[in-house]
C-alpha cells in the first residue's frame, strides 16, 4: 500500500493547499496520507485566545472538506483535529475515508509548566488503549506524539501493519525522537510513520520553531524515508509482512537459541 507524510505548517480556512497536495497523491496512487498535529488547527498556545465558536468553525470547514476529498481522491486521510466539547476542547485525530469519518482521541498528554496540554485539554479516556483502524486489510494504529513514550500502548503493537504519529515537535530534539521511534519500530517489529509538522509560533516571547523531519521507519529500525524542514511530501511503499509474522518468527529463533544456552 502505497502511503504519503504531508509535512505542512498550520493551514488557513482556505483548503486549496490540502487540494493540491491530496491531488497529488491521488495521481501517484496513494491510498493513506497522514498529517502531524496543529496543521488543521493553531497551535494550542494561540487556540487559548481564540473563541471555541471559531475554533468549531475552523475544524468544521476542515473536516467537512477532508470528508469529500477521501471519497472523490479514494484516499484514507489521518489528520488531528481540534474539537469543543463541553466548553472545553478535545483533541482528537480525524480518520476520513470514503466519506465516512471516524476519531481517535489523544489519551496522555504533556504536563509540563512550558508545554501544558494536560490542564488546557479534556481527557476523555482514562485507560491507555491503542486504537486502531483498517484500511485495505491493513491494520493501522494512531498514537500521538507524547503517547510514544508509554509502553502500556505497546502492548498488542506487534499486530499492527502501520503506526502513525502525529507530532508537533521543535527546539533540538529530532535525534531523541528518532531514536526512540526506531526502537519502539525495531521491538514490535512494525511501521512507524512520524509526521511532524513546520512553521513557528510565538509562545511567551519566544519563537518556537517546528523543524519537519518527517520519517517512515520500517519494523528493522531503519529510516526508509526521511523529509528536510520545509513543505513537503513524503510517500512511500508499505508490506504487511514487516508486522505480527516476522515477530513470531523471531520469537522461534530467540527460543530456540535460549534453549540451546540452558
Amino acid at each position: 500500500m502505497k502511503i504519503a507524510a504531508l509535512q505542512l505548517s498550520t493551514q488557513p480556512l482556505s483548503n486549496a493547499r490540502l487540494d493540491y497536495y491530496l491531488r497529488i497523491c491521488e495521481q501517484k496512487g496513494v491510498r493513506l496520507v497522514a498529517m502531524g498535529e496543529y496543521v488543521l488547527n493553531s497551535f494550542f498556545t494561540e487556540l487559548k485566545n481564540i473563541p471555541h465558536n471559531l475554533i468549531k468553525e475552523q475544524s468544521t470547514i476542515k473536516i467537512n472538506a477532508l470528508k469529500e476529498y477521501s471519497k472523490n481522491y479514494n484516499i484514507c486521510i489521518v489528520a488531528p483535529v481540534i474539537l469543543p466539547l463541553n466548553k472545553q476542547l478535545k483533541k482528537t485525530c480525524l480518520i476520513a475515508n470514503n466519506g465516512n469519518v471516524k476519531y481517535i482521541d489523544q489519551q496522555i498528554f504533556m504536563p509540563y509548566s512550558h508545554w501544558n496540554e494536560a490542564d488546557f485539554f479534556q481527557v476523555t479516556n482514562k485507560v491507555c488503549k491503542l486504537h486502531t483502524f483498517k484500511c485495505d486489510n491493513f491494520k493501522i494504529g494512531v498514537l500521538f506524539g507524547y503517547e510514544v513514550h508509554f509502553d502500556e500502548f505497546f502492548k498488542k503493537a506487534s499486530e499492527l501493519d502501520l503506526l502513525i504519529v502525529p507530532t508537533a515537535n521543535t527546539y533540538s530534539s529530532n535525534s531523541r525522537w528518532m531514536e526512540l521511534i526506531k526502537m519502539r519500530a525495531f521491538l514490535k517489529n512494525i511501521n512507524i510513520l512520524r509526521v511532524n509538522r513546520i512553521g513557528s509560533v510565538m509562545v511567551d516571547d519566544y519563537e518556537w520553531s517546528f523543524y519537519g523531519g518527517s520519517f517512515l521507519c520500517n519494523g528493522y529500525g531503519d529510516i526508509i524515508q526521511e523529509l528536510g524542514e520545509n513543505e513537503e511530501v513524503l510517500i512511500s511503499e508499505i508490506d504487511k509482512f514487516n508486522s505480527a509474522a516476522n515477530f513470531w518468527r523471531f520469537k522461534e529463533v530467540s527460543d530456540r537459541i535460549g534453549k540451546r544456552v540452558l
